[in-house]
This record gives C-alpha cells, structure tokens and sequence, in this order.
C-alpha cells in the first residue's frame, strides 16, 4: 500500500505533454488557415491593367498561354513530438475559395478614339453636304428668281414695243388724216378761192362790160376809117365813178378812132360803179375795137 502505483511518476508527464501537444496542434492550425488565407487573397487579388495607345491596330496574334503561379511550398512540419494519449481533434473549418471578381475588359482607347473621330468626320461630311444642298437650293431659288426678272422684262418691253408700235400707228394714222384733211381743205380753199376768183373775175367782167357799154353807147365812129382798129386807153376815175382822166396808151393808128374813143370816155362820165364796192378801181385800161 505504500509503494507508488506505476503511473503515479508518469502522471505529470503525460500531462505536460497533452499540453505541449495541444498547443503544437494549435499552432499548425493557425499556420495552416494563415497558408489559406495568403493563398486566396493572392489568386483574387485583381491583376493592374496597362493601356497602350497604338496609332495602327496590331496584326492580330494569338497571346501567349498565361505563366502559371507556382503555390508557395508549405512550411516544414515540425517534428512530432511523442504522441501522447490525446483527444481527437477537431476538424478544421473548410474555408471556400472565394470566386476570382470578373474584371471587365476596357475599352480599347484607341479604337474609342477613331470611333469618335470617324462620327465625327461623317457628321461633318453630312453637315458639309448640307451646306452644299442649301447653297444650290439658294443658288437655284436666285436663278428662277433673276429668270423670272428676265422674263418679266422681256414682257413689259414687249409690251412697250407693242404700245410704241400702236402709238405710231395711230400717230401714222393721224397724222395721214390730218394730212388728208389738211390737203382737203387746202383744195376746197383753193377751189372757194378759185371760184371767188371766178365770180370776181365774172363780177370784174360784168363790170367792165357795163363800162364798155356807157362808152360806146357815147362813141361816134368817124367817117374812113377802115379795118378794126383797137385804142387802149387809162382812165382815171373817183369813187363815184366821175372820169378824171382818159389817156391813150396805145394807138389804134387812125387818130380820129382813138380822139373819138377818147371823148366817148369822158362823155360816159360818171362811169357804172359794180355792185360790189371790193371790185371797184380808180384806175382802169379799157381797150375799144370798133367791129366787138
């Protein structure tokens, strides 16, 4: 009863060795989750993006497969110690390799770049093309509008020609009326003045034939005297028709005809006056034939 039972000794030893153990465990543990840990955040860890502006596109090749990334060598494992008599241990948690985040791909800068500058370049060819539209559109609108001008013209000077020409016309066609009038009028003057001409010379005629009358009514032919002698005498009378004068102004050639001729004149006196008084003269030439 006194002596010491065989694992009375070993009691302690076992115990400080539980412990050991235990905190052993414990340690690869943490290693272990720090390992996975590392591991995941560095596999998910979003590689930097590198952006080179190329002024022409490059052939397109095929890229080289990526480099795979060695894992880094586990830590070594400590010696074990003696296996103590132990609890079985628990297990540990099961972490979950978390999902690599999608990176989506950038737009390739350059190819933005002639994108915009190729909309660009063809709204300003559209805008361009509407300029030119626009300035033939107005180019367009001033040529009718200066055609019509021209054709508007072109009327109204035809127009004017046409009133010119009917103006002429009517003038030419006055003016020959007026010519026709005039010319008619001139020969109904001339015929009214021929005609009072007339009349005045039948009025003159019948005056001087009054006058012959009164002379000869008074001449006494003298005895011989032969042929047909004819005296011209210029009587010069008054108003009333009293002889102041009778002169011969040619002889007959028998001076007893023409001294008979002479007192026949100056014994008719006063002398018939004409029934117009315009026709009356104070000096006449009578001319006496005997055989009238």
């Amino acid at each position: 009863m006194g002596s010491r039972p065989p694992f009375a000794a070993a009691g302690p030893v076992f115990t400080e060795h539980a412990r050991l153990s235990a905190l052993l465990a414990l340690a690869v543990h943490a290693v272990f989750v720090a390992l996975l840990v590392f591991a995941v955040s560095w596999q998910t860890r979003p590689a930097p993006v590198v952006a080179e502006v190329w002024d022409a596109l490059p052939s397109a090749e095929p890229a080289p497969p990526p480099t795979p990334v060695e894992a880094p060598p586990p830590p070594p494992a400590a010696e074990p110690p003696p296996e103590p008599v132990k609890a079985p241990p628990r297990p540990a948690p099961v972490v979950e390799p978390k999902s690599a985040p999608k990176v989506e791909a950038k737009p390739d800068i350059a190819l933005e770049q002639q994108k915009k500058a190729k909309q660009r370049k063809e709204q300003e060819t559209r805008e361009q093309a509407l300029r030119e539209a626009a300035k033939q559109l107005e180019t367009r609108k001033l040529a009718d509008v200066e055609a019509r001008h021209r054709r508007e013209l072109q009327e109204a000077q035809r127009r004017d020609d046409e009133l010119r020409a009917e103006r002429e016309a009517a003038d030419r066609v006055a003016q020959q009326a007026a010519q026709a009038a005039e010319q008619a009028r001139q020969r109904e003057t001339q015929a009214a003045q021929a005609a009072a001409q007339q009349a005045r010379a039948r009025a003159v005629d019948i005056y001087r034939a009054q006058i012959m009358r009164a002379v000869r009514a008074r001449l006494v032919t003298p005895p011989g005297v032969q042929g047909n002698p004819q005296a011209e005498l210029r009587v010069l009378q008054l108003p009333t028709g009293e002889v102041l004068s009778a002169k011969l102004t040619r002889s007959s050639g028998d001076t007893a005809y023409d001294a008979a001729v002479e007192r026949a004149v100056l014994a008719a006196s006063p002398l018939p006056l004409p029934a117009d008084r315009s026709l009356f003269s104070r000096e006449l030439l009578l001319q006496f034939r005997l055989n009238e």
